[in-house]
């Protein structure tokens, strides 16, 4: 029988639903009991989807999910799900589809939709702060409007269902029937020629577009497809993305010069970098590329790997509480080092918060990294 006034995470399995079982918020599992519970009584759904290693899913339950007066307005609102990402892609990938659809951009995590008392969903965001800041309003804001638009409009909204899942088959279909080339040439064209990926920031590496960018230059040897991913990869390995004593890279920076990471690394994005550098690596024969190669694949198996051979999925962007704590110095801290100031851009300013992030100033060896990273 549902519990639909408590927060029923406690028993779960998962480590990023335990993680909000001490939330005010009376979260539930996404089931077919919560579901056939939202329809009898018509209570509309909010729908929270995050993962344990997501950043801003983690401001976003500080802020807003474990504060008692807006868990109360979330209660008396709408019936509160709770979704891990990573337990279910499945519904990440539909309700990811469906922001894309309502906002016309892109998505991202925590992703906050609107669902009708169906399931079905009308509206969302991603994350929303606890008082209105940056063009963004208030969380709390947020859910009193959506709530007063559902209950104003609520057969207007059901109505649409038909319309709303006709869209998404709709935008599935387009894309999956669309020839590749032309789109190709238009990402082509919308791509950053000096710094690499795409133009603007944040800047996130895309890895699927310049896997297909080498697939057309190994077919057709036309070097406009090579020389992106060229630049992609001296990037990737250079700058702050890349974590110069261990291997593996970050899943985006802030910045357009790929120096400032969301530091947290995860699986999907370190073995698809795996996978491109491999390909690049047999174009290119300079033993530097090999090198961060080589570092990677250890650093997956050095940390990524359990006790019961299972790789896990991230590596938190937190550490005690700090963001990107693990990953930055202060300059008296490294300044001594040996090679440090030859190889990599040291300042006392710093080059993030009075802090720095690594970046290459010349390629170094395996073999001096180990040496300056040694201890």
């Amino acid at each position: 029988m549902i519990k639909i006034n408590e927060n029923v995470l406690s028993n779960d399995l998962s480590p990023y639903l335990k993680q909000h079982k001490d939330n005010p918020v009376n979260w539930q599992i996404w089931s077919r009991e919560t579901l056939e519970f939202s329809k009898k009584n018509k209570k509309p759904i909010l729908l929270s989807i995050g993962y344990a290693s997501c950043h801003w899913c983690h401001v976003m339950a500080h802020e807003s999910f474990e504060d008692t007066e807006t868990a109360n307005l979330m209660n008396n609102l709408f019936v509160n799900i709770k979704v891990d990402r990573e337990e279910r892609p499945d519904l990440d990938f539909i309700f990811q589809s469906s922001f894309q659809l309502f906002n016309q951009t892109g998505g991202g995590w925590p992703l906050t939709m609107f669902l009708d008392e169906n399931g079905v969903p009308f509206m969302g965001g991603t994350y929303f702060p606890k008082e209105a800041k940056h063009g963004l309003p208030s969380f709390k804001e947020v859910l009193q409007k959506v709530s007063d638009a559902y209950n104003d409009q609520r057969e207007k909204i059901i109505n649409q269902k038909d319309l709303i899942i006709k869209n998404l088959d709709l935008k599935k279909n387009s894309v999956l029937n669309q020839d590749l080339k032309p789109l190709i040439e238009m990402s082509l064209s919308n791509l950053d020629p000096v710094k690499g990926g795409y133009k603007g920031a944040p800047k996130f590496p895309t890895f699927n577009l310049f896997e297909t960018l080498l697939y057309f230059y190994n077919t057709s040897n036309d070097t406009k497809y090579l020389k992106p991913v060229e630049l992609i990869i001296k990037q990737l390995c250079s700058k702050g993305i890349y974590d110069h004593v261990e291997g593996g890279i970050a899943r985006y920076t802030v910045d357009e010069d790929w120096i400032i990471p969301h530091f947290e690394k995860m699986l999907y994005d370190n073995a698809q970098f795996i996978l491109l550098l491999s390909k690049f690596c047999k174009i290119n024969s300079d033993s530097y590329f090999k090198d961060k190669l080589e570092q990677t694949i250890e650093f997956l198996k050095k940390n990524f790997l359990n006790e019961q051979g299972f790789l896990g999925s991230a590596f938190d962007a937190d550490s005690d509480g700090e963001e990107g704590k693990y990953y930055v110095y202060s300059y008296n801290e490294i300044k001594d080092m040996e090679n440090i100031s030859k190889f990599f851009e040291i300042k006392a300013e710093g080059n993030w918060e009075n802090k720095i992030i690594l970046i290459e100033k010349e390629k170094p060896t395996k073999e001096i990294l180990k040496k300056t990273f040694s201890n």
